[in-house]
């Protein structure tokens, strides 16, 4: 016990000290006016004719859409205007032609619409649009890209800065968002060791203060899981931008797992493939500069209950909440038994031949020369839990099911058949009434996010509100367990 209140205490202090090594230095807040790009003005000219885009501008109206509108003239007909947008950090964008009338004067507007799953943009995405225009006789003129930021326009925002990242944030919140930006650059530079330096992408931040602000701002999804899930915070890989519940206290440590998601997204995405969920989520919670003993607590359950699971064998995350806390308290011990036993520049190449297009199996090989099973056992044999054996998949044949025997139809009883019984002595099944609004045992922690690709929550709340009473019976005995964390990488 000594031994682990020690090694607490030397983790706490040097934690302190990295922390303070790396606090970020940054301008005041900046107000955040209107969410409206400026207006654009070009022309293009030919021996043909000209076209003159004389304005062009969008304005944010979150959470409905973005609204678009042009006003272009021409000396001849002008037949199409195209819009172009890109989306946060997306390598592709999207493409929509304005609904206008041949002339050489044009009006038009175009409402983007954002509230649905298909079209769905998180606030505080960059939005980056452009124009092309088309007249008669091949004339044409494309805009230069001009930007928006996608502000949720209930509220008027300011803005914290330090290099890429920005956190937005209404309200006499100002400290709070001063300690979510220090936790996302110090998790920044703790996490360079293991998935490498920094990108120059920009990383944007909105807080909102309490859940019944976030909920509007969330994906759309089934307003029943929305009652049921807390969100503490939602990564958006792809694009670049995070929502952060800040009326938690747990805003910090949300804010550093949500960005590893990030971080590792651009470390080890490829477009060949995904990085493994254990993984991510490992390497998220082991960035994070502000963790939760649950974890540690549910992985100790798990290794004297028996229900260690195969992580590295399973697609993604478990759907019964119990499990879901166990997957994280074991991908994060897998992660730590990983970096610190065979160095953080090994998981660094990991991510990196995730990237080239290899798969985990080949990847794994690759870079530890040992399978993914065997790296898994390895940590296995270090917490005290059995090893795991793969099942031979040659050997496992299904079950067979007796074929049903085929009778000619008859209301005349046939032989070996059964009679027809009259309907009157047939009771419907009695059906329990339901209530919508009462908790479903069965819900499934992820099951909001299912359509979004590259998006990650942490309903945390929900998580361990749920978990089975057998857990906290443990939490008596498991104050020692509580008090251990992992070992920080130098």
């Amino acid at each position: 016990m000594m031994r682990i209140i020690l090694s607490l205490g030397i983790g706490l202090v040097f934690l302190f000290i990295y922390q303070q090594s790396v606090s970020p230095i940054y301008a005041g807040p900046i107000t955040v006016e209107t969410a409206t790009s400026t207006p654009v003005t070009v022309s293009a000219t030919t021996s043909n004719g000209m076209i003159e885009v004389v304005s062009a501008e969008a304005t944010s109206d979150f959470p409905r859409g973005i609204n678009f509108r042009v006003e272009i003239k021409s000396d001849i007909v002008i037949e199409e205007i195209a819009l172009r947008m890109k989306i946060g950090q997306q390598k592709s964008g999207v493409y929509e032609y304005f609904d206008i009338e041949p002339s050489q004067t044009v009006s038009a507007d175009m409402f983007w619409n954002t509230n649905t799953s298909s079209r769905y943009i998180p606030p505080g995405t960059v939005i980056s649009y452009s124009l092309e225009v088309s007249a008669k006789d091949g004339l044409t003129l494309e805009t230069k890209p001009t930007e928006i930021v996608l502000h949720d326009v209930r509220f008027e925002w300011k803005e914290i800065e330090f290099e890429t990242i920005s956190v937005a944030y209404h309200g006499p919140v100002e400290s709070r968002a001063e300690e979510v930006l220090n936790a996302i650059v110090t998790t920044m530079s703790f996490m360079e060791p293991v998935l490498g330096e920094s990108q120059e992408d920009p990383i944007r931040v909105t807080m909102y203060n309490n859940v019944k602000e976030m909920l509007v701002a969330l994906p759309p999804g089934s307003s029943t899981i929305r009652r049921e899930l807390i969100t503490e915070g939602q990564a958006f890989n792809n694009i670049g931008t995070l929502l952060v519940l800040g009326g938690g206290r747990l805003s910090t440590g949300t804010a550093s797992h949500e960005v590893t998601h990030i971080l590792v997204h651009r470390a080890g995405q490829s477009v060949f493939g995904n990085v493994p969920d254990w993984l991510h989520e490992g390497l998220a919670e082991f960035g994070n500069v502000s963790p939760s003993f649950s974890y540690d607590i549910a992985l100790d359950f798990a290794v004297h209950s028996g229900r260690i699971l195969p992580i590295t064998s399973m697609p993604g995350k478990p759907g019964n909440p119990e499990d879901v806390i166990i997957y994280y308290g074991q991908a994060s011990s897998l992660i730590e038994y990983m970096i610190t036993r065979y160095g953080p520049g090994k998981m660094r190449e990991l991510l990196a031949d995730l990237k080239s297009g290899s798969n985990i199996d080949d990847a794994m090989t690759n870079v530890y020369e040992k399978k993914k099973i065997e790296i898994e056992n390895g940590w296995r044999k270090h917490i005290g839990a059995p090893e795991y054996e793969m099942p031979d998949g040659s050997s496992i044949l299904p079950t067979p099911l007796p074929r049903p025997t085929v009778t000619v139809f008859s209301l005349t009883p046939q032989a070996g058949s059964k009679a027809v019984t009259s309907l009157k002595s047939v009771k419907p099944t009695p059906t329990p009434n339901l209530d919508l609004g009462s908790e479903s045992s069965s819900l499934d922690s992820n099951a909001q996010i299912e359509n979004l690709p590259d998006a990650r929550d942490c309903g945390v709340s929900m998580i361990h509100n749920r978990v089975n009473g057998s857990i906290f019976l443990l939490m008596g005995l498991t104050v020692g367990i509580a008090a251990r964390r992992r070992g920080r990488i130098k």
